[in-house]
């Protein structure tokens, strides 16, 4: 099966749609509804999502919704060594998708399809249509494309192939909705530490912030691109190991603002809780989504147990505090 046969088709879509199909935001909408109404799994994956538990930690005087997620075991606990990744099909490509997942284009070389163990509202995976590994360096600006066309009700994500992506062999991205999420909320209010003044294009950090975030705001696309890969080295020159780049997560939106970018440079892929035992262990593997204040643990106990001196520890051994 390819990726041809892996699309809804426009007529399908318009039967979702009161309006026309003019560009992604416009199908995104239709393209989730055919899906609940066609994939029982994601039905019954969006339905537990709309009961999961809740509870509100202060860390440092930010806010953080931790998230009691049994679904996201799967994600959560995912074997990412290579001899695991070698050994299983790959879920990103279309062979081996469920039978009744599909999705939309987006441009020529991507596929957008529903998460059938989601996390927000709305939770998209972005799959690229050939099997290659996950890295950002030569597609961000893929990523700043598809954060502007999908919307401002929208907030994107990439994780790196060691911080968090389940699929560290298929190059993907993952889109929500960015409604209740702490950091982008807190961001406008947060005091700044800005490391450029210049007003069309603002870089800064969150001054004392639970973690550190690297924070590059603007409407010219150029920029924003050069503004990253500069970073992108200076990450890789104070990294002393990675195989394909330097470990990161990325969030970003677009509104008013233009584009907002989220890089989160990491220390490591799991903190020392996970890989403890009896009631030192809780079962947190940070991603993207995580960092940006909606921490997902799977485990109930876990989930009970966790306080928000756990949290801050936990940022602070996964995030590369120092660098700014």
């Amino acid at each position: 099966m390819n990726w041809t046969s892996r699309l809804i088709s426009e007529q399908e879509l318009s039967a979702y749609s009161a309006i026309p199909l003019t560009d992604l935001r416009s199908r995104v909408a239709p393209m989730i509804a055919e899906q609940l109404d066609t994939w029982p799994m994601l039905r019954n994956a969006t339905a537990a999502l709309s009961q999961v538990e809740y509870k509100e930690l202060d860390v440092n005087g930010s806010h953080v919704q931790v998230q009691f997620n049994p679904a996201r075991i799967v994600s959560t606990a995912a074997k990412v060594d290579a001899a695991s990744i070698k050994a299983r099909p790959c879920f990103l490509c279309p062979e081996n998708l469920p039978a009744e997942e599909k999705g939309i284009a987006f441009g020529e070389n991507y596929v957008i399809l529903c998460n059938p163990f989601p996390v927000l509202k709305n939770h998209l995976v972005i799959s690229h249509r050939q099997h290659t590994p996950q890295a950002i360096a030569d597609k961000f600006g893929n990523f700043l494309d598809l954060t502007k066309a999908i919307g401002d009700e929208y907030f994107t994500l990439y994780n790196g192939p060691a911080c968090g992506a389940s699929a560290p062999d298929h190059h993907h991205f993952q889109a929500c909705s960015r409604a209740a999420v702490p950091l982008f909320d807190e961001v406008e209010n947060w005091p700044r530490n800005y490391q450029t003044q210049q007003e069309a294009f603002p870089f800064f950090t969150l001054a004392d912030y639970r973690l550190n975030v690297l924070i590059a705001r603007g409407t010219e696309k150029p920029k924003i691109a050069a503004w990253f890969a500069e970073t992108l080295l200076a990450l890789a020159t104070i990294a002393s190991d990675f195989l394909i780049e330097p470990m990161l997560n990325l969030a970003a939106t677009y509104d008013a603002h233009g584009w907002t970018v989220y890089l989160f440079p990491r220390a490591k892929h799991r903190p020392a809780c996970y890989f403890a035992e009896g009631a030192k262990q809780l079962t947190v593997s940070p991603a993207g989504i995580d960092l940006a204040g909606v921490l997902v643990v799977p485990q109930p106990e876990h989930f009970a147990r966790i306080t928000a001196h756990d949290v801050e520890k936990i940022y602070c051994e996964v995030t590369l505090k120092k660098y700014a």
